[in-house]
């Protein structure tokens, strides 16, 4: 469990923030006591009222979890990885969570369908820490460049050219995984079931015939809304459609 405290005061955008505080510390409190429904409760009335922070994300998870709701303790474990990858005792208690779950999606031998693996690479990276890198080398890479249409001797010039060299193709690395960082939070969305079964059908309907039974915390990617029902991808390359309540966006 941790402890908000007074961050929800510095939120902006935040309306009543203290009450959303006396929310989280009854939910926090109800945890301590044992009262998980009751810390789910509270935990989601600051969550409505607009709040969102790793730390609550992962107060809820453990709560959900204790209250024996795998499937949302597993998005909100998601939530707090998106939010914060480099939170441990999230991923650990995800892969913990992950071993009572009931779906086992087992990749065929030999195929490459499914999510890539750079998919991940790419979202362990920060927004922050590109950004800075990438802008640390195209301005320095501009530096470079002036000062040697500055410089007057060809010995000089010739060195900052070859120093430059190495920082350009820096900066287009580190610009190209920021747009490849982009490109995956704008584009690529994932979900996960949160109902205990999901039908994955054929079609988005009801009378579609029906392809297999899914279970409470199965991790998809979320492809497109047609009506009542999403179109998701298991990490084996298998797609359907459930229904959308069934499935809670990470």
């Amino acid at each position: 469990m941790r402890t908000l405290a007074l961050l929800l005061l510095l939120v902006p955008g935040i309306a009543a923030a203290g009450d959303l505080d006396g929310h989280y510390q009854n939910g926090n409190q109800a945890y301590l006591d044992g009262d998980y429904p009751k810390a789910v409760e509270a935990y989601r009335k600051v969550l409505e009222g607009g709040v969102q922070h790793p730390d609550l994300y992962f107060n809820l998870a453990n709560a959900y979890y204790r209250s024996g709701h795998r499937g949302l303790a597993v998005l909100f474990y998601e939530k707090t990885l998106a939010m914060n990858p480099s939170d441990d005792a999230a991923a650990s208690n995800l892969e913990i969570v992950k071993k009572e779950l009931i779906d086992r999606v087992v990749m065929p031998e030999g195929s490459a369908v499914g999510e890539p693996m750079w998919h991940g690479f790419i979202r362990s990276l920060k927004f922050g820490w590109l950004t800075w890198t990438f802008l640390g080398f195209y301005l320095l890479a501009f530096a470079i460049l002036i000062g040697r249409r500055l410089a007057r001797a060809d010995p000089l010039r010739r060195l900052l050219f070859w120093i430059n060299v190495p920082v350009i193709t820096l900066a287009l690395v580190f610009g190209l995984l920021l747009a490849s960082r982009v490109y995956i939070q704008e584009k690529v969305h994932h979900g996960v079931v949160v109902s205990s079964t999901a039908s994955l059908r054929e079609g988005p309907e009801r009378a579609a015939k029906e392809l297999m039974q899914v279970h409470e915390g199965l991790k998809v990617r979320l492809l497109t809304e047609v009506g009542d029902f999403l179109r998701v991808r298991l990490a084996n390359g298998v797609e359907g459609f459930v229904k959308t309540s069934q499935v809670g966006r990470i």
